[in-house]
């Protein structure tokens, strides 16, 4: 059985208005004036968007990259849209994912390439357990590793789709 707002709103105003009727009154004595009717509007259902899914079909394809001895492989990774990128280490340290972008308030987190980057926000540890990303939109997204940016290899990107980005260079260098 459906119930629509129209009927649920009928019937609340029907039940607060026998409750006034009980409750109203000049003390159970007989009433001198005429009951007036109050016209009430009832507002009309909207219609509300169906949200769109957030996260990655199921069939994604999934794509790894490997931080092993504090560096990043690839440190380039070429991947379709709407990939599921995953981070792995058999390293017994500490180590994230932590996105560089254009716009980023805290030159730490700047990208070395405004020019070619895209704008993501991204910043997950991975140990034992792996993290993963999914790229739907084509792009590049710079990350580093906050505990081995010191290292070379501590740097890279996700190149998803077809961008202009030289591999000759390492991903935090300037291009």
């Amino acid at each position: 059985m459906t119930v629509s707002r129209r009927k649920i709103v009928a019937a609340a105003a029907g039940l607060v208005g026998s409750l006034a009727g009980c409750a109203g009154g000049s003390g159970g004595g007989e009433s001198t004036s005429e009951p007036t009717a109050t016209a009430t509007d009832t507002p009309e259902p909207t219609a509300t968007e169906t949200p769109t899914p957030s996260g990655p079909p199921e069939d994604a394809p999934t794509f790894t990259i490997v931080n092993e001895n504090k560096t990043f492989i690839p440190m380039v990774a070429e991947v379709d849209p709407g990939t599921v990128v995953e981070w792995t280490t058999e390293s017994l340290s500490s180590h994230s994912v932590t996105s560089m972008y254009p716009s980023a308030s805290k030159s730490s987190r700047r990208a070395w390439n405004p020019d070619v980057a895209s704008e993501w926000e991204f910043n997950q540890d991975f140990g034992a357990e792996n993290v993963t990303h999914y790229f739907p939109e084509p792009g590049v997204y710079e990350y580093k590793c906050n505990y081995d940016f010191g290292h070379i290899g501590g740097c890279a990107a996700v190149v998803v789709g077809d961008q202009d980005y030289d591999q000759e260079r390492l991903p935090c260098e300037p291009q």
